[in-house]
């Protein structure tokens, strides 16, 4: 079980791609099983199979080893073919033994988090090559020269259109020091989902480095909105920040505009002390940074020839600017 209860609520709210990337792998494992046995088994065998499948009528007309021999219930497949099955079994038996720790990884000391990423998504890339090899030898395809490699741990980079949509989501844990977000930006593609679980003290905003049009992106204290993450159609990526970080949304759907998708909860003062390797500065860029993404491009109209006032809130920017119409229009004041 996780330790930190963040851990448990992120795999929570991550509930439906983990089942989804479970149910992949549980029935490539069970395919690639029967095929086994059922390749496997003698003519005696078969013949039993069949004669329970005929049932007791036909048990006196029909010679159920003879019909069985008409069916056969694979078709047949060379040694090396039969041999890269037995291992792709073990690899899909192994990914499914690991239960949530296949979904949990740790930035341990002297390992940096882009590297953490990429060796937990490895494991996953075998099993994306262990189903390609149970279908292949099922359909009589496998070709040892061509295939071989398929088993091979596999970093996300060389993972291809389908496996990238069907990649299964990771919980990271990480110290706030060690949370340099431009490594997350490799693994954004197809429906991947990131959640960080910070531990410490960390930057303010890491994550909006990580704003992009088509990903959704969370900084969260609470774990509010994780539910989202995990429905999102596209890629992902949260941080579950300590109380004092900056809280954002980013969502691909809510408009065409930045300011339209960005929803801003709290904006903290910038700082004044490094955290780590991250200078005040840098953290204090990152918080410029996420509120000037966040304004609005309305601005109140000034007096003829004189500059408007600079962006503002939306609400604000409405109740000013309502003000306004009914002040040039003359009406304000009035019954």
């Amino acid at each position: 079980m996780p330790s930190d209860p963040r851990v448990a609520a992120a795999l929570a709210a991550l509930a439906k791609p983990i089942a989804e990337f479970r149910a992949s792998v549980h029935g490539a494992l069970q395919q690639a099983d029967s095929f086994v046995a059922a390749h496997s088994a003698t003519a005696t065998a078969r013949a039993a199979g069949a004669a329970v499948g005929l049932g007791k009528f036909a048990d006196m007309h029909i010679d159920a080893g003879k019909f069985a021999a008409l069916f056969p219930a694979s078709q047949p497949a060379a040694p090396d073919a039969m041999a890269a099955l037995e291992r792709a079994i073990k690899v899909l038996r192994a990914v499914t033994a690991q239960g949530d720790a296949l979904f949990v990884a740790k930035v341990t000391a002297g390992k940096k988090l882009g590297a953490t990423i990429d060796a937990a998504l490895a494991d996953a890339g075998a099993a994306f090559g262990a189903i390609v090899i149970a279908e292949l030898v099922r359909g009589g395809r496998y070709n040892a020269a061509d295939h071989a490699r398929l088993l091979d741990p596999s970093e996300f980079r060389a993972w291809n259109r389908a496996e990238r949509r069907f990649a299964p989501p990771l919980v990271v844990e990480v110290d706030g020091a060690d949370l340099y977000a431009g490594a997350l930006l490799d693994f954004v593609d197809g429906r991947e989902k990131i959640v960080l679980v910070v531990r410490g003290a960390a930057p303010p905003a890491p994550l909006v480095r990580c704003v992009t049009p088509g990903t959704y992106v969370l900084q969260t204290v609470d774990g509010a909105d994780l539910e989202k993450v995990a429905g999102f159609e596209g890629p992902a990526i949260a941080a579950l920040v300590p109380q004092g970080a900056a809280t954002f949304a980013h969502n691909p759907s809510a408009g065409n505009e930045t300011w339209q998708r960005l929803s801003v909860t709290f904006l903290p003062p910038l700082p004044t002390k490094a955290v780590g390797g991250f200078s005040a500065w840098q953290m204090g860029e990152d918080v410029k940074m996420l509120a000037d993404l966040a304004r609005t491009p309305f601005a109140v109209p000034g007096a003829p020839g004189a500059k408007s006032a600079p962006a503002i809130g939306a609400n604000d920017a409405v109740d000013r600017l309502a003000s306004w119409l009914l002040d040039a229009s003359g009406v304000s004041g009035t019954n």
